[in-house]
């Protein structure tokens, strides 16, 4: 008789290394919203991973911030240093092309760990040989291990010897979640964060980092009516960038309206009806009381 496994596999690394596009490759399908500015995962998200035989719940975590300026900064490193309570693996994800590729409180955190660790190198498709070789020496010296993966997240390359790996780590479990759920996220959830991924591409500066997304109405989307209703409200953190997210003579904010109704259409394989307000809560990033009332961060 085969026993079943089941196991959480925390992926943690700095800011734009690319832990969620290597959860998007682990699962075949977009899970997590992706872009090149830094702090876009601001959750955790478990994205589950299912076969006969075994589950693996994979966790995609904040990218650390070395300078916590807000107390939204400080609660999504503690994610970080939470995620060994209920983890089985932890994947350290590096990204040589980045400025900034070591932190020391990061690496101390891990070194702390008595977690089973894998040590990753992502996007060797930007990389000379000679270069990735030099970076897996320094990986194996700062971590005392002899092994480190090479992977290229963006175009799956080694992630089946990777995968082949992590499910030597799953321990004898039966299964968390039913074999039908694929993440531990309300689909509202994914609906808000499509709005945000659109505000990460289309704004610039201190904008992207100074909004969160309440969808405040969703219907026909369960009971798959020919039309869902999605009514979403952002929050901006000052008073002046409300001008900012809605454009002149309101251009951008309808231009953000057509791109995410576009991709929630896709996503939900149904029409859409989105309608967006935008409204200020003052210095919400360092309201710790309103960020966990919200659930902005869980």
């Amino acid at each position: 008789m085969t026993l079943h496994r089941a196991g959480f596999v925390s992926i943690i690394g700095m800011p734009n290394s690319g832990k969620s596009t290597l959860v998007n490759a682990f699962m075949g399908q977009k899970m997590s919203i992706v872009s090149p500015k830094p702090q876009t995962t601001r959750q955790r998200v478990f994205s589950i991973w299912n076969e006969e035989d075994i589950q693996v719940i994979y966790s995609d975590l904040p990218g650390w911030i070395e300078d916590e300026k807000y107390t939204m900064h400080k609660l999504m490193n503690d994610m970080l240093r939470e995620s060994e309570e209920d983890s089985d693996l932890l994947l350290i994800l590096h990204d040589p092309t980045q400025k900034y590729k070591f932190s020391e409180n990061l690496i101390e955190l891990v070194l702390k760990s008595k977690l089973p660790k894998i040590l990753l190198i992502n996007k060797i498709d930007k990389l000379d040989p000679n270069t990735l070789r030099k970076y897996e020496e320094d990986l194996k010296l700062i971590y005392s291990v002899d092994k480190v993966f090479s992977v290229s997240a963006m175009h799956n390359a080694g992630i089946d010897e990777l995968q082949k790996e992590i499910l030597k780590h799953i321990p004898e479990h039966e299964a968390y979640y039913d074999k039908d759920y694929i993440s531990d996220k309300p689909i509202r959830f994914f609906l808000s964060e499509i709005i945000r991924e659109k505000i990460l591409d289309s704004y610039m500066e201190e904008i992207p980092y100074s909004v969160f997304i309440e969808i405040t109405s969703c219907t026909g989307v369960d009971d798959q009516l020919e039309l869902a209703r999605i009514e979403a409200t952002i929050y901006v953190n000052r008073k002046s960038q409300v001008a900012i997210m809605l454009g002149k003579n309101g251009d951008k904010i309808k231009d953000l309206g057509i791109k995410s109704r576009l991709e929630m259409e896709k996503y939900l394989n149904q029409r859409v009806y989105l309608g967006l307000s935008v409204k200020v809560k003052e210095n919400w990033r360092e309201d710790k009381s309103y960020i966990e009332k919200k659930g902005i961060l869980r």
